[in-house]
């Protein structure tokens, strides 16, 4: 049975964090994979440009390599904790990891998905995770109302840092707003991410997927010409994305 305390903290605040449910010793081998990974596809030249790397924040499947995490968390009763907060069953999730580089911007408050299809966001600490190597920005209780992006940009919101040590997990809901923060330290940061976006995965495994491998993924800007174009101009003027987003929200239905 879930703590009362951790409902409460969840309904109110959208995010509770749980802490030491995976072993901090096969996280820190999957840190060195996933970073000689990352260094391997940038020194081969296969690296989509873009998408992402002007503004340091990239998504990324862990691969196969990255199962035992997800044993730990079904051993250690968390995803029991997902199930009794979820509004609907949950399937298998989808495997993913935010992998924030040295030398990141600030991302402009969004959610995740759509305001209308809630789901869960499971994240899982690779590294320890403070202020100088970006850890996550959110909005506590803005799960609740359904901001749109200016009111967000032109009111004073409560923020928190969410600091996390290695092996910590936070199960967080997708409406709840935030923002990755800049990487200040000289080593990229992977965050894992189990999600249920559209009731999570409907392969048989989510492991299969990019045949197992590790797979770097474009994270919120194209790899087009006009991606790159706005990545890097958001990067480079900052204020004039976040007006730009700002008159969006105000214009969308």
């Amino acid at each position: 049975m879930l703590d009362a305390a951790y409902r409460r903290q969840f309904e109110e605040e959208g995010f509770v964090k749980l802490p030491a449910v995976v072993d901090a010793a096969g996280l820190e081998a999957l840190r060195t994979h996933l970073l000689s990974q990352f260094e391997a596809e940038l020194a081969s030249g296969r690296l989509f440009s873009g998408g992402g790397l002007v503004s340091g924040h990239l998504n990324c499947f862990p691969g196969v390599a990255s199962r035992f995490v997800y044993d730990a968390l079904e051993e250690n009763g968390v995803f029991d904790v997902a199930r009794e907060l979820s509004s609907r069953p949950l399937r298998q999730p989808n495997i993913g990891c935010n992998f924030n580089l040295p030398g990141s911007h600030a991302q402009n408050d969004h959610i995740d998905g759509y305001a209308a299809a809630p789901f869960l966001v499971l994240n899982v600490a690779v590294v320890d995770t403070g202020i100088e190597n970006g850890a996550m920005e959110v909005l506590p209780g803005s799960h609740r109302c359904n901001y749109k992006y200016w009111e967000i940009a032109v009111g004073a919101p409560t923020r928190r840092r969410l600091t996390m040590k290695q092996g910590d997990a936070l199960l967080r809901i997708s409406t709840l707003w935030h923002r990755g923060m800049p990487n200040r330290s000289p080593r990229a940061r992977p965050m894992l991410a189990f999600s249920w976006e559209d009731d999570g995965s409907d392969a048989r495994d989510p492991y299969a997927i990019h045949g197992g491998d590790v797979t770097f993924l474009p994270n919120r800007f194209r790899t087009d010409w006009r991606g790159r174009l706005l990545e890097r101009a958001f990067v480079a003027a900052p204020r004039l994305g976040k007006v730009y987003r700002a008159a969006r929200s105000i214009l969308e239905r």
